[in-house]
């Protein structure tokens, strides 16, 4: 499952941005982009991590994971096209 995330902006301030990695994630964002018009101000981003970053520790009891974290690559909110 990949995970998106959603940067949204209203006349050049960031509001925040929406995550999402559930089975139908890339539906749901374009879903979601779909209520936020350029007509009212807003500027979307569409995220898509390709790849995760983690962060491990090794100790006596081994190797644990300390944090993980997606690294995100720019994608296209344009729905994909069948041939």
């Amino acid at each position: 499952m990949q995970t998106y995330r959603l940067v949204i902006r209203q006349h050049g301030k960031l509001l925040g941005h929406f995550d999402s990695n559930t089975p139908s994630a890339s539906n749901s964002i374009r879903e979601i982009a779909s209520r936020f018009t350029q007509a009212e101000g807003f500027e979307l981003e569409l995220l898509v991590a390709e790849q995760e970053r983690r962060l491990l520790e090794s100790g006596p009891d081994g190797i644990r994971l300390v944090s993980s974290e997606p690294v995100f690559v720019r994608g296209s909110l344009e729905p994909a096209r069948t041939l």
